[in-house]
């Protein structure tokens, strides 16, 4: 897995390097030829004119670095100074500066138009990744003419306005369309919506180990399908049924029965050795003619189409190595008073998934009730009503607004969307970089909870089953992708992908055992 650093952790690996002999002035002279030779890579440099932005502090000192790199390098570069600087390698990197033009705001702004509209390359040094907050009206209107301007345009460390911390944007970030990552990658970087303003995203070393990252143990990640495959349970090949587990899925009510058979496929196709559906009586007709494999159990319903409780659910609850609630269900008071007698019983991990969720909304004393090892799968609409905050202030910083939520309640979140965070209450944070906008039908989110139920009853924590759902859900997305368009995508394509995307997965292995 790609751990993601936070502002601490990211001075935490300069520490840890600086206490192993570089000190933090070399550290910035190597992040500023490390950034050099990114855009020389990427874009080539010779003859071209490239104004730096630079801030007072140690991202405008790597930008001070950049500008003498990229003199000797054949560019014709200038530094644009925001404050004089006032971190002291930075004094000193602006001391070694040499002939190149140098420039400060305040500028007029015809003037300031004319400097950056003559650039081929604008590259953003103005705040690190501890930045929080608004930006100053001067710095906005800077980035403004930066955008109007035709170059292109890349970012030292994380862009400016984009908080390293969680991915959260102030209003007017700069945009990159490269941003070179020094020493490790921030979380800033994958969360949106700051990873809208990255671009393509190039890490380099200011000179750190692999083991110096490492050493600081970052509590966030991301990763792809391969990285994450190494985290599927293992497969006893002399086990049986009973060996991989059992997945109880409580969901269905009338006109939503495509909810239960999704959820209990995707479940089947996890790989458990049994998936209980326990349902709406009047759709079993339906429900047993298109699923033969799991063991169903009809429910009675009131007028309004709620399943009641009843007493031959406690065996099957009991029982159960993880337990998925809510797909298809219909919120309401029998809704509430059947998952707090599933909560009274259960053993097992639990998946609240749509109205689970919202039963939770609706009955927040059960937070109280719930336990550990419980996650909740919701859209950001759902995740409102769960925490009484607008949607647009969750998707502003979806990680900070998932690692509040699971922080204060001990229940863990995974909040869908693109990007989907996965926040643990002890801390952890994996942001999740497959999928694409076939994913967004309905049915696609009952197919995720039914894999992170499969996942959960062969053993794995729930964390990490919910890590392996939605990674694997959105490489299922992206693999049906290469063979039709994403407006054809259907949720129960993506059931019938994922044995052909393990199988992929699983080659490598297959094949290092043969040799």
């Amino acid at each position: 897995m790609t751990p993601l650093f936070t502002a601490a952790e990211t001075r935490r690996l300069e520490e840890i390097v600086c206490q192993q002999g570089l000190p933090y002035l070399q550290m910035m002279e190597n992040a500023g030829r490390a950034c050099c030779e990114t855009l020389q890579a990427e874009w080539g440099i010779a003859g071209k004119r490239v104004g730096v932005l630079c801030g007072k502090g140690g991202n405008g000192g790597d930008g001070l670095a950049l500008v003498r790199h990229l003199q000797t390098r054949g560019a014709l570069p200038f530094a644009l100074l925001i404050q004089e600087p006032a971190h002291r390698d930075a004094e000193e990197m602006y001391r070694r500066l040499g002939s190149a033009p140098v420039y400060r705001l305040p500028m007029d702004g015809n003037e300031l138009e004319e400097l950056l509209g003559g650039c081929d390359v604008i590259v953003d040094a103005v705040y690190g990744i501890g930045m929080r907050g608004a930006l100053p009206e001067d710095v906005r209107r800077l980035f403004e003419a930066a955008a109007r301007s035709p170059a292109q345009k890349a970012a030292v460390d994380i862009p400016s306005g984009v908080w390293g911390d969680d991915g959260g944007a102030a209003e007017g970030a700069f945009r990159a369309d490269l941003t070179i990552a020094l020493g490790c990658y921030k979380v800033g970087h994958f969360s949106l919506p700051g990873a809208d303003f990255c671009g393509k995203i190039v890490l380099r070393s200011f000179g750190e180990q692999e083991e110096d990252r490492q050493a600081v143990g970052a509590l966030a990640f991301s990763g792809g399908a391969r990285q994450c495959a190494a985290l599927l349970p293992p497969r006893d090949p002399a086990g049986n049924k009973g060996t991989f587990g059992s997945v109880l899925n409580v969901a269905g009510s009338r006109g939503m029965s495509g909810a239960a058979i999704l959820s209990t496929r995707g479940a089947l196709r996890a790989g458990p050795g049994l998936v209980r559906l326990a349902t709406a009586q009047s759709l079993l007709p339906v429900i047993g003619a298109a699923l033969p494999e799991p063991v169903l159990m009809g429910l009675e319903e009131n007028e309004q189409g709620q399943l009641c409780w009843q007493d031959k659910l406690v065996p099957w609850i009991e029982s159960a190595d993880a337990i998925v609630f809510g797909c298809g269900l219909r919120a309401g008071v029998q809704g509430g008073q059947t998952l707090e007698r599933a909560l009274s019983l259960r053993r097992a991990p639990l998946i609240l998934d749509a109205d689970g969720v919202n039963i939770l909304a609706q009955w927040p004393e059960l937070l109280d009730k719930i336990g550990p090892d419980c996650l909740v799968t919701p859209h950001p609409l759902e995740f409102s009503r769960l925490t009484g905050r607008p949607v647009a202030e969750i998707q502003a910083n979806r990680a900070a607004a998932a690692r509040r939520f699971a922080e204060k309640t001990g229940v863990s979140v995974l909040l869908k969307g693109s990007r989907t965070v996965i926040a643990c209450p002890d801390g952890r944070l994996f942001v999740n970089c497959t999928g694409n906008s076939g994913l967004a039908k309905g049915g696609s989110g009952d197919v995720l909870a039914g894999m992170i139920a499969g996942f959960a009853a062969q053993g794995a924590p729930l964390f990490q089953a919910a890590v392996l759902g939605c990674c694997l859900h959105g490489a299922c997305a992206d693999l049906l992708a290469l063979e039709r368009s994403v407006y054809g995508i259907l949720p129960s394509d993506l059931i019938e992908a994922l044995p052909l995307l393990m199988k992929r997965l699983e080659e490598p292995l297959e094949l290092a055992a043969q040799i």
